[in-house]
Protein backbone atom coordinates (compact mmCIF):
# COMPACT_ATOMS: atom_id res chain seq x y z
CA UNK A 1 0.00 0.00 0.00
CA UNK A 2 1.27 3.44 -0.91
CA UNK A 3 1.23 5.94 1.94
CA UNK A 4 1.21 9.55 0.76
CA UNK A 5 1.42 12.60 3.02
CA UNK A 6 -0.20 15.84 1.93
CA UNK A 7 0.10 19.23 3.59
CA UNK A 8 0.55 22.96 3.07
CA UNK A 9 3.20 24.86 4.98
CA UNK A 10 4.71 28.31 5.06
CA UNK A 11 8.41 28.88 4.40
CA UNK A 12 9.17 28.21 8.09
CA UNK A 13 7.29 24.90 8.29
CA UNK A 14 4.17 26.42 9.85
CA UNK A 15 1.08 24.29 9.26
CA UNK A 16 -1.51 25.47 11.80
CA UNK A 17 -2.97 28.37 13.71
CA UNK A 18 -5.32 27.79 16.64
CA UNK A 19 -6.18 24.32 15.34
CA UNK A 20 -6.96 25.40 11.79
CA UNK A 21 -5.19 26.17 8.52
CA UNK A 22 -3.55 29.60 8.83
CA UNK A 23 -4.64 30.66 5.32
CA UNK A 24 -7.42 30.09 2.80
CA UNK A 25 -6.07 29.69 -0.72
CA UNK A 26 -8.76 28.26 -2.98
CA UNK A 27 -6.25 26.95 -5.55
CA UNK A 28 -4.53 24.91 -2.82
CA UNK A 29 -7.85 23.54 -1.53
CA UNK A 30 -8.88 22.62 -5.10
CA UNK A 31 -5.56 20.84 -5.63
CA UNK A 32 -6.00 18.95 -2.33
CA UNK A 33 -9.46 17.86 -3.44
CA UNK A 34 -8.23 16.78 -6.90
CA UNK A 35 -5.44 14.67 -5.37
CA UNK A 36 -7.49 13.02 -2.61
CA UNK A 37 -10.90 12.58 -4.28
CA UNK A 38 -12.19 8.98 -4.32
CA UNK A 39 -9.38 7.92 -1.98
CA UNK A 40 -8.87 6.95 1.63
CA UNK A 41 -7.78 9.80 3.89
CA UNK A 42 -6.59 9.49 7.47
CA UNK A 43 -6.27 12.25 10.03
CA UNK A 44 -5.94 12.84 13.73
CA UNK A 45 -8.91 13.84 15.87
CA UNK A 46 -7.88 17.51 16.01
CA UNK A 47 -7.70 17.68 12.22
CA UNK A 48 -11.13 16.04 12.05
CA UNK A 49 -12.49 18.58 14.53
CA UNK A 50 -11.04 21.44 12.46
CA UNK A 51 -12.83 20.47 9.24
CA UNK A 52 -15.52 23.00 8.35
CA UNK A 53 -17.77 20.15 7.15
CA UNK A 54 -17.38 16.47 7.71
CA UNK A 55 -16.83 13.92 6.44
CA UNK A 56 -14.92 15.19 3.43
CA UNK A 57 -17.14 14.09 0.53
CA UNK A 58 -16.27 11.31 -1.90
CA UNK A 59 -13.46 10.05 0.31
CA UNK A 60 -13.25 7.34 2.95
CA UNK A 61 -12.54 9.38 6.11
CA UNK A 62 -10.60 7.68 8.90
CA UNK A 63 -9.53 9.07 12.26
CA UNK A 64 -6.51 7.80 14.17
CA UNK A 65 -7.06 8.70 17.81
CA UNK A 66 -6.87 7.29 21.31
CA UNK A 67 -10.58 8.16 21.63
CA UNK A 68 -13.27 6.36 19.63
CA UNK A 69 -15.57 8.51 17.52
CA UNK A 70 -18.92 6.92 16.75
CA UNK A 71 -19.56 9.19 13.76
CA UNK A 72 -16.58 8.10 11.66
CA UNK A 73 -14.30 5.11 11.14
CA UNK A 74 -11.72 5.31 13.94
CA UNK A 75 -8.60 3.34 14.84
CA UNK A 76 -6.56 3.64 18.00
CA UNK A 77 -3.27 2.47 16.50
CA UNK A 78 -1.51 2.60 13.15
CA UNK A 79 -0.96 -1.13 12.70
CA UNK A 80 -4.64 -2.05 13.17
CA UNK A 81 -5.58 0.67 10.70
CA UNK A 82 -3.05 -0.44 8.08
CA UNK A 83 -4.05 -4.10 8.50
CA UNK A 84 -7.72 -3.24 7.98
CA UNK A 85 -6.91 -1.21 4.87
CA UNK A 86 -4.74 -4.02 3.46
CA UNK A 87 -7.59 -6.46 4.08
CA UNK A 88 -9.84 -4.09 2.11
CA UNK A 89 -7.23 -4.09 -0.70
CA UNK A 90 -6.68 -0.34 -0.49
CA UNK A 91 -3.87 0.81 -2.80
CA UNK A 92 -3.21 4.31 -1.47
CA UNK A 93 -3.68 6.06 1.85
CA UNK A 94 -3.44 9.85 2.14
CA UNK A 95 -2.35 11.24 5.50
CA UNK A 96 -3.85 14.73 5.79
CA UNK A 97 -2.74 15.79 9.29
CA UNK A 98 -1.91 16.76 11.84
CA UNK A 99 1.66 17.01 12.94
CA UNK A 100 1.81 13.78 14.97
CA UNK A 101 0.36 11.73 12.09
CA UNK A 102 2.89 13.23 9.69
CA UNK A 103 5.64 12.21 12.13
CA UNK A 104 4.23 8.70 12.58
CA UNK A 105 3.69 8.01 8.88
CA UNK A 106 6.76 9.78 7.45
CA UNK A 107 8.93 6.63 7.45
CA UNK A 108 6.15 4.70 5.66
CA UNK A 109 5.52 7.37 2.99
CA UNK A 110 6.20 6.71 -0.69
CA UNK A 111 5.23 10.23 -1.74
CA UNK A 112 4.88 13.69 -0.22
CA UNK A 113 2.58 16.38 -1.59
CA UNK A 114 3.74 19.71 -0.16
CA UNK A 115 2.32 23.11 -0.98
CA UNK A 116 4.61 25.96 0.01
CA UNK A 117 2.63 29.04 0.99
CA UNK A 118 4.37 32.37 0.42
CA UNK A 119 2.28 34.44 2.82
CA UNK A 120 3.22 35.98 6.15
CA UNK A 121 0.60 34.98 8.71
CA UNK A 122 0.84 36.05 12.34
CA UNK A 123 0.04 33.62 15.14
CA UNK A 124 1.08 30.36 13.51
CA UNK A 125 1.46 27.97 16.43
CA UNK A 126 1.89 24.52 14.87
CA UNK A 127 5.02 23.65 12.95
CA UNK A 128 6.03 20.55 11.06
CA UNK A 129 8.84 18.75 12.84
CA UNK A 130 10.17 17.33 9.56
CA UNK A 131 12.63 19.77 8.01
CA UNK A 132 13.07 20.42 4.30
CA UNK A 133 16.68 19.34 4.79
CA UNK A 134 15.45 15.91 5.95
CA UNK A 135 12.88 15.71 3.15
CA UNK A 136 15.55 16.46 0.52
CA UNK A 137 17.71 13.71 2.02
CA UNK A 138 14.92 11.10 1.88
CA UNK A 139 12.93 12.18 -1.20
CA UNK A 140 13.43 13.50 -4.73
CA UNK A 141 11.26 16.33 -6.05
CA UNK A 142 9.41 15.03 -9.11
CA UNK A 143 6.90 17.82 -9.75
CA UNK A 144 6.56 21.56 -9.19
CA UNK A 145 3.41 23.48 -10.09
CA UNK A 146 2.47 27.09 -9.43
CA UNK A 147 -1.06 27.09 -8.03
CA UNK A 148 -1.21 30.85 -7.44
CA UNK A 149 1.11 33.76 -6.67
CA UNK A 150 1.03 32.59 -3.04
CA UNK A 151 1.16 28.79 -3.43
CA UNK A 152 3.61 26.39 -5.09
CA UNK A 153 2.73 22.68 -5.12
CA UNK A 154 5.52 20.10 -5.07
CA UNK A 155 5.45 16.31 -5.22
CA UNK A 156 8.28 14.21 -3.82
CA UNK A 157 9.11 10.51 -4.33
CA UNK A 158 11.07 8.47 -1.81
CA UNK A 159 14.64 7.78 -2.95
Amino acid sequence: MNVELIWAQDENGGIGKEGKLPWHISEDLQNFKKITLNSVIIMGRKTWDSLPFKPLPKRRNIILSSKKNNNVETYTNIENCLNALKADKIDTLFVIGGRSLYNNFYSKASYLHITIIHLKEDGIDTFLSISMKQIKKDFTKIKTQKLSDDAIYTKWARK
